[in-house]
């Protein structure tokens, strides 16, 4: 017996294949003579449509109690109201898995119509019932109340930007600005609100409404007086007396910084910006800038500041690895801020190879470099980096090493094992002959 395709053996197919035949010749001889009687063929076609539809109207109708009708949160509700308001289990399945452990899945009413689920009929049904409730309404919260009253953002406190409908962030964001304001007050016009990002544009055009900056002008001030000073010493307080505003003081201090003399004439005072220009042209004739002292004797050589740099060391003489900021500041062109700079970008690196390396000193200019190169001797590495151990965060903190190669040392080394020689850098495909003379020095196979 031969069964060809399927699960049944031939001869079966044959006779379900000669049945669907008579079956079709059966239903086209009625529909051509009509049925027992010689009834005509259109109005029997006509009673099997009718028989079909309705079979298949039974077979569509629900039982289901009709549909209620009350407003929902589609962020919330659940499968029982779902069918309450009309849907089967299967919709209201479908409607709670698109939503998921989402609070915000239907941001307004009309994203409903998302639910490839539902029917026209009952997107049309459900969309006007839907109300989407904020955050604060779905946990059972009342929702803050804005306020409108007239206030100055110099010195509104976080409890009133609150009443004027800021978050608790927004507010603490806003008195965080005013805070680091350098000159003076943060805001000098209502429209100086606008620049703070954490609001709205609605927020921020209820605020500048409202607000209400009064003239800097209009505090009271007690009288100038008229005293000589020194701009290099005097204090914040005293130049408050002279007539400058706080913050005006203030800044003249922060100009000045750490230095001994800043000033060394009285026209000095027009560089800081700051500063009232007419209040400063009134008090010029009042500056008396001390002439620099020192402590050492009277018959002491080269009393002044500038002229007590030591002597530049012999030629061919500095060692660069083990010469501190001090040594460094006796080359010449050499100061406090290039010498501090030698030596971190030098620590960073381990040491310096070679007296070449000096030139690549951020902020140290070629002519420096060329005024000193006679003096530097080369020296030995003083950290080398043991490439077999070093971990990826030490690799990468090395100059020649950025965070690729850094990377890729590490997981060659996890797949192949050890370096054990230069020529194992060869396995790295971001180590090249030029970056390799520059990084071999410091690499150690231990």
């Amino acid at each position: 017996m031969s069964y060809g395709y399927g699960a049944y053996p031939r001869a079966q197919r044959m006779g379900l294949v000669f049945f669907i035949c008579i079956l079709v010749l059966t239903y086209l001889l009625v529909g051509w003579k009509g049925a027992l009687g010689g009834e005509p063929s259109g109005k029997l076609l006509s009673e099997v449509k009718t028989f079909m539809s309705v079979s298949a109207a039974e077979e569509r109708r629900d039982f289901r109690p009709p549909p209620e009708h009350f407003t929902f949160d589609p962020n919330t509700v659940t499968a029982a109201e779902l069918q309450r308001l009309g849907l089967s289990g299967k919709q209201a399945a479908g409607w709670l898995k698109f939503r998921g452990n989402r609070t915000n899945a239907f941001r307004k009413a009309e994203d409903i119509g998302k639910l490839y689920v539902l029917s026209e009929d009952d997107k049309a049904r459900l969309i006007p019932l839907a109300r989407v409730m904020v955050a604060a309404e779905r946990y059972g919260k009342a929702r803050r109340q804005v306020q409108s009253f007239v206030f100055d953002p110099n010195t509104v406190s976080a409890r009133d930007l609150e009443r004027l409908g800021l978050s608790p962030k927004q507010a603490s964001a806003f008195i965080n600005y005013r805070s680091k304001a350098k000159y003076g007050r943060a805001f000098r016009k209502p429209e100086d609100i606008r620049r703070l990002g954490t609001m709205s544009d609605a927020q921020k055009d209820h605020l500048v409404g409202l607000a209400n900056i009064p003239p800097e002008g209009d505090k009271p001030r007690p009288p100038a007086q008229r005293f000589p000073f020194d701009p290099n010493k005097i204090s914040a307080d005293s130049l408050e007396l002279l007539g400058f505003p706080a913050w005006q003081a203030q800044s003249l201090v922060r100009y000045r910084g750490d230095r001994e003399v800043t000033f060394r004439r009285p026209t000095d005072l027009r560089r800081v910006g700051a500063l009232d220009s007419a209040l400063v042209e009134e008090v010029l004739a009042l500056v008396n800038i001390a002439p620099s002292t020192s402590p050492a004797p009277a018959a002491a050589p080269k009393t002044y500041a500038y002229t007590s740099k030591p002597p530049p060391p012999s030629p061919a003489s500095f060692d660069i690895n083990s010469s501190d900021t001090t040594a460094w500041q006796s080359l010449p062109g050499i100061g406090a801020y290039r010498a501090k700079c030698i030596v971190r970008f030098r620590d960073a690196l381990g040491g310096f190879a070679s007296v070449r390396q000096v030139a690549e000193t951020r902020g140290l200019p070629d002519s420096t470099f060329q005024n000193i190169v006679e003096y530097l001797a080369p020296g030995k590495i003083y950290r080398p980096i043991a490439i077999n151990r070093a971990k990826y965060e030490t690799l990468k903190k090395h100059p020649y090493i950025n965070r690729n190669l850094a990377n890729s040392i590490v997981k060659n080394r996890e797949k192949f094992g050890r370096f054990n020689g230069p020529e194992d850098l060869s396995r790295l495909r971001l180590i090249n002959e030029k970056n390799k003379a520059k990084i071999l020095p410091y690499l150690s196979f231990e």
